[in-house]
């Protein structure tokens, strides 16, 4: 039978020229890359908003016999008083595990942000349109750096690229990790490679990328981590990819699997203690099946500056 001729041509040889990938149908093979002091992996839990949300979490992992990497704050920091930072920061420092806080202000409670709260302004994501809520997010990281946080999840490029300036200046601890959200949209490996260059630490992914892409991120940001979504609110589509994670861990190495979130409809819905135990089986099923097809992998050593534990 005739081989089927591909609808490309001269841009295709050049892509392939300097190594880029031209299709999805690629062979997947193993990421030698590790974590800052060793290991392929992590896990965390999003959604932890309060000190009683993560007193919730803790209490129940605890009794599952499970351990975590870190937990991600996701309303904003705006919402959270120094008190209660601080208690959240002590409880993860005894534990030895990590948090990370999302900076606000965020479009959705931005006085100059009418446009994006209408159908065509949230085609733009979370991006800042003004100086003074630029200013805000930079004086609420200097704030929580100031209360012991070590990792902070950046909404925006511009903000993520003056935050790392800020860090080189020492106006920030060296120390502290700058991770993108997801809805920074790094959709392909270019997009992750700018994010990269303007200071990012890691990058979380966007939810639905397939194994190529991933592969391919790895590829062309070596070092890089990725946090990739096992599963995802069911307003996001409730997807879960538990089959997946073995073949992520080895591709997209190092890579912290975030689990938990399809046990809510949406990331600002109340949580009871039955979303806290759902969100605890979620991590625990994603570890069985690791533990099934990937049994020799090997887990983040806590040592790592991505555990972002508080000081």
């Amino acid at each position: 039978m005739e081989n089927v001729r591909i609808s490309a041509g001269r841009g295709r040889d050049w892509l392939l020229h300097k190594g880029y990938p031209v299709g999805d149908g690629i062979e997947m093979a193993a990421s030698p890359e590790q974590y800052d002091g060793g290991g392929q992996y992590g896990v965390e839990i999003p959604v932890i908003n309060s000190y009683r949300e993560l007193l919730q979490v803790t209490a129940c992992l605890d009794e599952a016999g499970i351990t975590v990497t870190r937990y991600n704050e996701t309303h904003g920091s705006i919402l959270l008083s120094d008190a209660e930072l601080k208690d959240m920061f002590a409880l993860c420092r005894d534990r030895r595990e990590g948090i990370l806080i999302s900076l606000g202000p965020r479009p959705e409670y931005d006085v100059k942000s009418t446009f994006y709260r209408t159908p065509f302004g949230l085609e733009m994501g979370r991006q800042i349109n003004n100086h003074d809520a630029f200013r805000a997010c930079v004086e609420e990281t200097v704030r929580l750096a100031d209360l012991g946080c070590r990792g902070i999840i950046v909404y925006d490029l511009g903000v993520a690229r003056v935050l790392a300036e800020m860090r080189e200046d020492g106006a920030l601890p060296s120390d502290l990790v700058l991770k993108t959200s997801s809805h920074c949209m790094a959709t392909n490996p270019f997009l992750a490679r700018i994010f990269a260059e303007n200071g990012a630490d890691s990058i979380t992914t966007a939810h639905d990328l397939g194994l190529p892409v991933l592969q391919e991120m790895r590829r062309l940001s070596p070092g890089l981590p990725l946090d990739v979504p096992i599963d995802v609110y069911r307003t996001k589509g409730g997807f879960i990819r538990f089959y997946e994670a073995a073949e992520i861990v080895q591709i997209a190495a190092p890579v912290m699997l975030k689990i938990g979130a399809s046990a809510q409809g949406h990331p600002y819905d109340t949580v009871s203690d039955a979303t806290t135990r759902e969100r605890v089986a979620r991590v625990a099923r994603t570890l069985e099946m690791l533990d099934r097809f990937l049994p020799e992998r090997s887990y983040i050593s806590n040592k790592s500056r991505h555990c972002c534990i508080p000081v």
